[in-house]
């Protein structure tokens, strides 16, 4: 009996331990409400929702909608004149109204006489632009409105994007006004797409409207100037292709605008060839075209020729070499290296503008 009696006393007094800490940590209980039904959940969901908010907050009042107007009055048998309007994105550079958008985007502007490029502005105002200058090769143009209270994207010198980067592209998609999508960048370089320069590829989804607007990265800083989605052609018909789509990097675009303000227009050196990364033997660059009265045709230069280097800059890296040639002041006597069918040999050529 007296060990029966120790082992109740004991089971009480620690029954009684255990209520006090309880009582101590929740004091809901000395209330009488009882144990709340939130007690054994995690208390960190709320600081974990994913969001973009803040970057989009920093960059949104940056990008505006262009509307690009003409008159057409091209139909002889209608006598009454029509008016057509392009729709797109912009972009603000800086706070002296300098604005990137496409060129395609302006383009009916551009060749027409009766025209004017509209601003949207996200607090409402509207703007008329100026076309300061525009760049074929990137697809680029430069407007201008007055700078009163701009919104400049925010913008960063050291290019520090990698693959698999979430990226936002902000624009205006069939006008419903400011949309956000979003995605990762897919490839930085090497997609040969272009002669001059490599396209940052992404797979955001881009609608007509989104051209010229911004892409974005998960902090708001510009990451390149939206440009196109890939086309492909599907049975006599071309066709956008989904989760394929591309934009011209900042750093470029920023280089583009900075000239054509500066000059009214981007110059660029070129050889007259065309050709692509040789993937057999020692590498370089297998010419594939070679334009007939060129610098490159003058000095010899023929189709299935590999350039070995330019001014002694190995082309083991095409991009790199190109790069060479295009930022090279026309008029510059450049030396090419080539390897013509195992036969080693140097051409002398005149770089003129492209």
């Amino acid at each position: 009996m007296p060990k029966l009696l120790t082992s109740i006393l004991k089971s009480v007094a620690i029954g009684v331990i255990i209520s006090s800490v309880i009582l101590l940590l929740v004091p809901d209980l000395r209330q009488g409400s009882g144990l709340p039904l939130t007690f054994f959940q995690s208390q960190d969901n709320d600081n974990k929702k994913l969001s973009y908010s803040q970057a989009v907050n920093v960059a949104g009042p940056a990008v505006v909608n262009v509307y690009s107007e003409s008159i057409d009055s091209s139909n002889y048998y209608n006598r009454q004149t029509q008016a057509r309007t392009n729709l797109g994105s912009g972009v603000i550079m800086s706070d002296k109204g300098y604005i990137l958008t496409c060129l395609h985007v302006i383009e009916n502007a551009v060749t027409t006489k009766n025209n004017r490029i509209l601003i949207g502005l996200q607090d409402g105002r509207l703007a008329e632009a100026q076309i300061v200058g525009f760049d074929p090769v990137t697809d680029l143009a430069v407007l201008s409105i007055p700078p009163e209270n701009l919104q400049v994207v925010p913008q960063k010198t050291a290019n520090n994007n990698l693959v698999g980067d979430v990226v936002l592209a902000i624009g205006n998609p069939y006008n419903l006004g400011q949309t956000v999508s979003q995605g990762i960048i897919s490839r930085i370089s090497k997609n040969m797409l272009n002669p001059y320069f490599d396209y940052i590829q992404t797979d955001v989804v881009l609608n007509e409207g989104n051209s010229g607007g911004a892409i974005v990265d998960s902090e708001g800083n510009l990451v390149g100037i939206a440009s196109a989605n890939f086309t492909t052609r599907i049975r006599n018909r071309i066709e956008n292709v989904e989760g394929v789509s591309f934009a011209i990097p900042y750093s470029l675009a920023k280089k583009v605008m900075d000239e054509i303000i500066d000059s009214g227009k981007v110059t660029r050196g070129a050889l007259g060839f065309i050709g692509g990364e040789h993937i057999t033997g020692n590498g370089g660059i297998l010419v594939t075209s070679v334009t007939r009265g060129g610098p490159a045709d003058i000095s010899g230069l023929r189709v299935n020729d590999i350039i070995v280097s330019v001014d002694n800059l190995g082309t083991t890296n095409t991009r790199q070499a190109l790069d060479y040639i295009t930022n090279t002041t026309p008029g510059t006597v450049v030396s090419v290296e080539i390897n013509r069918k195992g036969q080693v040999m140097t051409l002398e050529m005149t770089v003129t503008e492209l």
